[in-house]
């Protein structure tokens, strides 16, 4: 079994240090010149201390490891630690050894971005709850982003992270934007979904370290648009989703058709630009068709976002709709083929469509359970 115990090392100032720097992490002093720090990997099952750098120039990196965390002994004896830079062997370096430590000076290049430092015994059981990444800090800073109000249409990618990282954002209202950092990352982005246009969103984001942890979040309106996270090493978070309604759901030109666009997967689906011209051609040119338009939205706006984003999650209850709205918009296309010039003419046509709808939803599935307990009856009979 690979037993692998993390220790996180979360800086106490933000942003690049200037060379040379000093910190402390659960007892290890380290004096770095030329690079940064950027966490600390325990693997007990090499008894190895892995060390992701980011290397600016030509430095070296000293550092004093307890006996209490790893140590390399032949019996009783000090013997070298095995040292590994950007996987290759350190044959020579600088060394000094106490009753309780051991420093060593490792070397390095510009080019190199991971010191590996292995012993012969580990003793380190864990990181402290104050080392490692605190899950409920990041869920803290979540809901303090979430209290705070944004300009209309507009979102946030929030990354949280102890680690260095790199990544992309992209959305439909505007192109692929490169994003990187070292630490937490927030960015403010136009997404909109505007009458008849469903907005969209992608990140994707790649830790550039073993270690660490990685965490997306998009919010929009006060409320959780996608969220991913990761610990894996390299590992990479991908999210997307849907942009929050921009629309006036009172507005007398409508909505978007949001529950037919997930069932179909595009806003240019034949069906729902049927659904679209339909709206727009046909009922917002009477006064009668605008006032129901007007009334339909205030009601399927309570609901069609959460079932569209279930329809977006669950494949099969997405065709569960499909199957279920395509009689319906099959006769609603009759309305493209007749001319609609009055009010009169809209509540004509609307109360017709009103009973085929009904006679096809639920006339002919009561017919056909009537007839099956009729047949049933006569069986029992005969």
């Amino acid at each position: 079994m690979n037993i692998k115990v993390k220790a996180i090392f979360s800086f106490l100032a933000l942003g690049v240090f200037v060379s040379p720097a000093f910190a402390q992490f659960g007892g290890i002093d380290y004096d770095i010149r030329g690079g940064e720090i950027l966490g600390f990997e325990i693997d007990a099952e090499t008894a190895s201390m892995i060390i992701p750098i980011d290397a600016r120039s030509r430095g070296e990196l000293t550092i004093t490891i307890p006996r209490g965390i790893i140590d390399a002994k032949n019996g009783a004896e000090d013997v070298d630690f095995d040292i590994l830079v950007s996987g290759l062997n350190l044959n020579f370096y600088d060394q000094t050894a106490t009753a309780t430590d051991r420093t060593v000076t490792i070397p390095f290049s510009r080019s190199d971005f991971e010191v590996v430092i292995t012993g012969t015994h580990i003793y380190y059981q864990g990181p402290s709850d104050d080392q490692s990444l605190n899950l409920n800090t990041i869920e803290k800073k979540i809901q303090a982003e979430l209290a705070t109000e944004m300009p209309e249409n507009q979102a946030k990618l929030l990354v949280y992270s102890d680690t260095r990282w790199t990544g992309a954002l992209q959305s439909s209202s505007f192109d692929f934007t490169e994003i990187s950092n070292k630490r937490d990352f927030g960015m403010i982005f136009d997404c909109t979904s505007s009458l008849g246009r469903e907005g969209v969103f992608g990140a994707k984001v790649e830790k550039a370290t073993q270690d660490g942890n990685l965490t997306l979040v998009v919010i929009q309106n006060q409320q959780i648009l996608a969220q991913n996270t990761t610990d894996e090493p390299f590992g990479d978070v991908l999210i997307n989703g849907s942009c929050a309604p921009g629309f006036d759901s009172n507005s007398e030109e409508g909505g978007g058709c949001l529950i037919a666009t997930a069932a179909f997967g595009s806003e240019l689906a034949p069906q729902v630009q049927q659904l679209r011209e339909i709206r727009d051609n046909k009922l917002l040119q009477t006064g009668s068709g605008t006032m129901f338009m007007a009334h339909f939205n205030d009601v399927y706006y309570l609901f069609s976002p959460m079932i569209a984003d279930y329809e977006r999650e669950n494949p099969i209850f997405k065709e569960i709709v499909r199957a279920t709205i395509t009689p319906m918009i099959s006769t609603l296309s009759i309305l493209n083929h007749v001319d609609i010039d009055s009010d009169v003419g809209v509540v004509g046509y609307g109360i017709s469509l009103i009973v085929v709808n009904g006679l096809m939803y639920v006339g002919i599935p009561v017919g056909i359970v009537i007839v099956f307990r009729k047949r049933k009856v006569l069986t029992h009979l005969c």
